[in-house]
């Protein structure tokens, strides 16, 4: 089974005796993915004359044969040193670019806010660089590890791209697989439409779409963190013509979201809370609101004293628990993920219900590799 991976790209040597060229940008224009962890660096400054001249044959000779690059970084300590280059480890990034990504993988990239799909094709192959010119932009951006033959699509900026994707770009190492299981899913639809344009063609065919239950937990994973809250937001306009108050989602310390009003009286309160993935939510966390408390998580449990909240307690109807003690000074409720779901559902066919186009893009994405 083929995966999916992102590249994170350093961005602050983008302006440094580069011409202004940043690594992403010199992947994309030379269609390979780089790095780093060249022969160059470590402990290379440090060598005597011969050990310098007698390195410089050996780099010439690794070119595609990554096991020539290990075995010098793996090699005997360089006598006038007593060291090795980088401690004698291979980067595991390094390994993972050489060794891991298969033909047909899919690989992420972002530069300047601008996000990038790439495939590894048939002809990619692992390549060193060599350069021995330190003013050449090899050196001073860092990447003489490379993947060749990389086909690359531009997708578009934060807002066209599915939450399990820019997440990934959050933190991590440089070359990393990205796990969530919509991930390949969605990068496939999205290197179709892209291939489709340019070659009037479908290169990855017959798309797994997961279903029922799954197929909703995939939706989910498509959207980003602030998706996940305006659509709780769109929801309950859409039920209630409740109406958010803008200034209240700028609080940090807030233990929700933001606050909304009710249109027909404005002195009640709703509070929202929305955590996207397999994160829990506590409700004695909101025992000291006064008013309406609306809890989603996308696949995660409602806890009460740290234990999952009995469905018994559950107004199967609206969502409300019951019998809180005199200690929660509002009322809760518990949004259901397939209420939601349905709600997007209905308003990617009826284009007079209020919500961002990018929501039910999602949706309507998994829905036409379905049929």
């Amino acid at each position: 089974m083929n995966e999916v991976w992102r590249l994170q790209t350093k961005t602050d040597l983008s302006q440094i005796n580069t011409k202004g060229i940043s690594v992403a940008e010199y992947c994309i224009n030379e269609n390979v993915m780089a790095m780093g962890w060249t022969l160059r660096e470590s402990i290379y400054k440090k060598l005597d004359t011969n050990e310098k001249n007698d390195l410089k044959n050996e780099e010439k000779e690794i070119v595609n044969d990554f096991n020539k690059y290990k075995k010098i970084i793996e090699k005997n300590i360089y006598p006038s040193l007593n060291q090795k280059f980088y401690e004698g480890k291979v980067n595991s990034n390094v390994k993972r670019l050489a060794n891991d990504i298969q033909e047909d993988d899919l690989i992420w990239i972002r530069s300047k806010g601008i996000y990038y799909l790439g495939r590894k094709t048939k002809s990619s192959e692992y390549l060193y660089k060599y350069c021995d010119d330190p003013n050449n932009n090899i050196l001073r951006l860092g990447v003489n590890n490379q993947l060749t033959n990389i086909e690359w699509f531009e997708i578009g900026d934060e807002s066209d791209i599915p939450g399990c994707i820019s997440t990934s770009f959050i933190k991590g190492q440089t070359l990393q697989r990205i796990q969530k299981i919509s991930s390949f899913v969605i990068s496939q639809i999205l290197y179709n439409k892209k291939y489709q344009e340019k070659y009037n063609g479908i290169y990855y065919k017959n798309i797994d779409i997961p279903k029922n239950d799954t197929h909703i937990k995939t939706f989910y994973s498509l959207l980003s963190p602030t998706e996940c809250e305006d659509l709780l937001y769109f929801y309950l306009y859409h039920k209630f013509k409740y109406i958010a108050v803008p200034s209240t989602n700028k609080i940090e310390t807030q233990n929700y979201e933001f606050v909304m009003l009710n249109s027909e009286k404005r002195e009640e309160k709703i509070y929202i809370q929305v955590k996207n993935g397999a994160v829990n939510i506590e409700i004695n966390e909101y025992k000291n609101l006064k008013g309406k408390v609306y809890l989603l998580t996308t696949n995660g449990n409602i806890l009460r004293n740290g234990i999952i909240l009995n469905n018994n307690n559950i107004d199967i109807n609206n969502g409300k628990i019951l019998s809180l003690d005199n200690t929660f000074k509002g009322e809760i409720y518990i949004i259901s993920t397939d209420k939601v779901f349905n709600f997007v559902k209905e308003a990617s066919k009826n284009k007079n219900i209020l919500i961002s186009d990018l929501i039910p893009q999602w949706f309507e994405y998994l829905e036409e590799e379905k049929e």
